[in-house]
């Protein structure tokens, strides 16, 4: 009976070895889990670094479209007459150069489109001067510049002084920029 109970012994010995892991397998599951969780964790990561963007990007276009139709209802240039007829040129009232954008009036009496270059607005402020609510983290800042004479030729244009080029760029409060650009055509 002896060899009985020995050879059950064994064999219930035999399984109890074959019943659980080593060390070196523990090991290299967690290895292969932690992996897959840092995986896991950088694609939620971007998930959540790129959630506000649907709320600033149309906020950022609406501010950007309320500054440009702002700008384009203006004049052209300042000595161009009311109703803009007849345009600036060299033949009759000559247009302002553009180092001479800078007429020293107030955001309040801007009149005309090259009053804008190089305005700055953090919070964005509209016509009146007052902020625009929700707006507070965002900044805009406007450039104009007569159009280049590579963009003279492409347009069709007889000169630099016939078109300006306003760019609004619009600052997010997730350091995103955007830039909107428009023509205002000397009439």
């Amino acid at each position: 009976m002896r060899t009985a109970a020995t050879a059950a012994d064994m064999r219930w010995r035999a399984i109890a070895r074959q019943c659980g892991f080593t060390l070196i397998e523990l090991v290299v599951t967690m290895l292969i889990l932690s992996i897959a969780a840092l995986g896991v964790m950088y694609s939620l990561s971007l998930g959540l670094r790129h959630q506000s963007d649907a709320l600033w990007q149309p906020k950022a276009v609406a501010l950007a479209e309320s500054y440009m139709e702002e700008i384009l209802g203006r004049r052209y240039d300042e000595r161009s007459p009311s109703g803009g007829v007849p345009p600036c040129s060299t033949t009759t009232t000559v247009c302002s150069s553009a180092g001479a954008f800078d007429d020293g009036e107030a955001r309040a009496q801007f009149d005309d489109v090259d009053d804008y270059d190089g305005l700055i607005e953090q919070p964005p402020r509209d016509v009146y001067g007052s902020p625009r609510p929700d707006y507070d983290s965002y900044r805009v800042a406007v450039t104009v510049a007569y159009v280049t004479p590579v963009q003279v030729a492409a347009l069709g244009l007889d000169a630099a002084t016939d078109a300006k080029l306003i760019t609004v760029t619009v600052s997010t409060p997730e350091s995103g920029s955007m830039s909107f650009s428009a023509l205002r055509g000397n009439f």
